[in-house]
């Protein structure tokens, strides 16, 4: 077995895992398979330590056989020469040996000690190339790679805080946000239910305004037609009172006719009593008969004018007859033309109420419908308002964790 040589703390280039788990892992097997190297290093060291200790017999032997056989004084001297050497030799053999290991075992046990209290600045010193000098290498491999691993960690842990406190005040400001989308959205909710009794109610009325309207539209054509009725019959009475009028004035005419016939008769009638005057006795008689004639003439006269003024009186009535009837027919006609404008307009009217009918329907089912949807969407934001609220639970456990865990880190690295 080499027994080693006294060279600096050096250490010798090792092949790395490639990475912080890898090395940690190595770590853990080289502190897991120390105690068995160090139980082989003193399972050596004893059997070093043996047979040094039968070297040391066969000399002490062989110097005892020299001085049984030696004759002289020089023979004995040669023999415990030879005995004195070889002790020095096994002994320095030894010193150096034990004084080997207990370095070597210093080191590691300083070095293991270290990293026990958290420091991974502190290397095992490699002072042999056995065993020993094997595990101080494994153990600065795996105290390098514990001390990469806890430093990634302690990056990555202040990364995982910073990302946490940036996501707790983005979960504070969704949070803030749901809520007040909720509370938004509660009420538009409240505001599309009334807008939608509102358009209801709209469309109730303008159900009952068409309804009305042709009702008026009937009433409107049904007033039209009476005032037809009325132009028709009122052309008739024009009509008439026309002939009344050409009769009336007929009429006069044959009043006329009478008058000049009494007139004639009365001049005959004065005649008749002149000639009887001039008979004498012989024309009493006749001048009786004339003078009745004569009063038969007068009062036809008389009622003949009377006739006459009657018939004018008439001939006037009828003329002023005819000019009203005209005027009503007139006015009747502008009536029966308004009522036809009417009855239009109200027709055109009642095309658009119906469209406007609908169109309130329609605008009354729509919002109806936004209503359910604005109440589902203030559903889905209460929802999301208790998410965004667990999600801000998550998020301080997480921070609570990091904490924890840089707390931990921290306690590698001071």
């Amino acid at each position: 077995m080499s027994t080693g040589s006294h060279t600096t703390a050096t250490r010798p280039t090792v092949a790395r895992t490639s990475s912080p788990a890898a090395h940690g892992n190595a770590a853990r097997n080289d502190v897991a398979a120390a105690p068995v190297k160090l139980s082989s290093i003193r399972r050596q060291f004893v059997a070093m330590l043996a047979g040094s200790m039968a070297l040391a017999l066969i000399v002490t032997g062989v110097s005892v056989f020299y001085l049984v056989q030696a004759d002289s004084q020089t023979g004995i001297i040669v023999v415990v020469a030879v005995a004195v050497v070889c002790g020095l030799v096994q002994w320095v053999q030894a010193t150096r040996t034990a004084s080997g290991l207990r370095r070597s075992v210093a080191g590691l046990r300083a070095a293991l000690g270290a990293v026990a209290q958290g420091d991974f600045t502190v290397p095992a010193p490699v002072y042999r190339l056995d065993e020993l000098g094997q595990a101080a290498q494994d153990l600065n491999i795996a105290r390098e790679s514990l001390a990469n691993l806890i430093a990634n960690v302690d990056a990555q842990a202040g990364t995982l805080g910073g990302s946490v406190s940036a996501l707790t005040a983005s979960a504070t400001a969704v949070t803030s946000g749901v809520q007040e989308t909720s509370a938004q959205a509660g009420v538009v909710a409240a505001a599309a239910e009334q807008v939608s009794r509102n358009v209801e109610a709209a469309a109730a009325g303008a159900e009952e305004m068409g309804a009305s309207i042709r009702e008026i539209a009937q009433n409107a054509s049904e007033a039209a037609r009476v005032a037809q009725q009325a132009t028709t019959v009122a052309a008739t009475t024009t009509e008439t009172v026309s002939r009344l009028g050409e009769s009336s004035q007929e009429i006069g005419a044959v009043v006329r006719a009478i008058t000049g016939v009494a007139e004639q008769t009365n001049l005959l009638a004065l005649n008749a009593t002149i000639e009887a005057a001039r008979a004498g006795e012989a024309g009493k008689g006749f001048a009786v008969v004339a003078s009745e004639v004569k009063d038969l003439a007068q009062e036809t006269a008389r009622a003949t004018e009377d006739i006459a003024r009657k018939v004018e009186a008439i001939q006037n009535d009828t003329a002023q007859a005819v000019a009203a009837i005209e005027e009503i027919s007139g006015i009747i006609a502008s009536i029966n033309d308004y009522q036809l404008t009417i009855a239009s307009a109200v027709e055109e009217q009642t095309a658009t109420t119906n469209e406007m009918s609908r169109s309130v329907a329609e605008a009354a089912t729509g919002s109806t419908e936004i209503a359910t949807n604005i109440i589902g969407v203030a559903s889905t934001a209460s929802a999301a308002e208790t998410a965004a609220q667990e999600a801000g639970s998550i998020v301080a456990s997480l921070g609570e964790l990091t904490a924890a865990l840089r707390n931990e880190v921290e306690h590698f690295t001071r």
